[in-house]
């Protein structure tokens, strides 16, 4: 992990976010805390203090599991605990967030500007990750950004799932006062590149967003018929640095 890390912040990125937790559900062993806490400090010791760390929990923990992870991660200055409790549980989520003194972000399985409504009101997250291929497009998510400007909290996009939906959000990015971060793979599929026009460079920590019409990519049909969906190509994401 620290070795990943190392590399990828070669790449110019400014922030690193994995699961340090392999297949722990619910509760977590006192070895596979000990373990988790190992992988973060040798990542942070790869680093050093100037990246931001996030750390991903998949939905996965109960409330007094979240808390004691959250609790342990704060000698590491994290910068999220992520998605600690499973998305339907908000109540426990706020609770989880009250009670620990790093900042919990959450939203990527929430489906409806209303779910996003519920979240705000109970004061359940710091950092607000709607996804545009699951909430509703493009305008869905800038109405729940704009809901989040209001209570002065910054949005940060669930953004893993390939070429179109980060061009798309990436317009969203354009006029949001308040988006902070956009999710990246670093270790995506090795022939993304031939599946659209996709011309989002990136350096130095940032993103340009395409001018071209549209989204400012194009699909490249062709090449998507190389790649049918395979149910055992499914690849579950603990373990890579996103």
């Amino acid at each position: 992990f620290a070795a990943k890390a190392r590399d990828t912040v070669k790449l110019g990125f400014k922030a690193l976010k994995w699961d340090p937790f392999g297949s722990a559900y619910l509760g977590l062993t006192r070895e596979g805390l000990d373990r988790a806490l190992a992988c973060v400090a040798a990542v942070r010791e790869a680093v050093g203090p100037g990246i931001d760390l996030m750390i991903e929990g998949h939905g996965r923990f109960d409330v007094p599991t979240a808390v004691r992870l959250g609790r342990a991660l704060e000698p590491y200055a994290i910068t999220w605990f992520e998605e600690p409790l499973p998305p339907g549980d908000l109540d426990g989520l706020a609770e989880v967030k009250r009670r620990i003194d790093i900042p919990v972000a959450a939203g990527e399985r929430l489906y409806t500007r209303w779910d996003f409504r519920e979240l705000l009101a109970k004061r359940a997250a710091d950092y607000l990750q709607p996804d545009l291929s699951h909430c509703g497009g493009i305008l869905e998510l800038r109405k729940i950004a704009a809901m989040a400007e209001c209570h002065f909290l910054p949005v940060c996009p669930h953004n893993p799932i390939g070429a179109v939906t980060n061009a798309a959000t990436l317009q969203v990015a354009a006029c949001t006062p308040n988006f902070q971060w956009l999710e990246t793979m670093s270790n995506d599929v090795p022939y993304r590149a031939t599946l659209t026009s996709e011309k989002a460079a990136f350096a130095d920590g940032q993103m340009a967003i395409p001018d071209a019409p549209g989204l400012g990519i194009d699909i490249v049909e062709d090449e998507l018929l190389k790649h049918p969906y395979q149910p055992h190509n499914l690849r579950h994401f603990n373990g890579n640095l996103t």
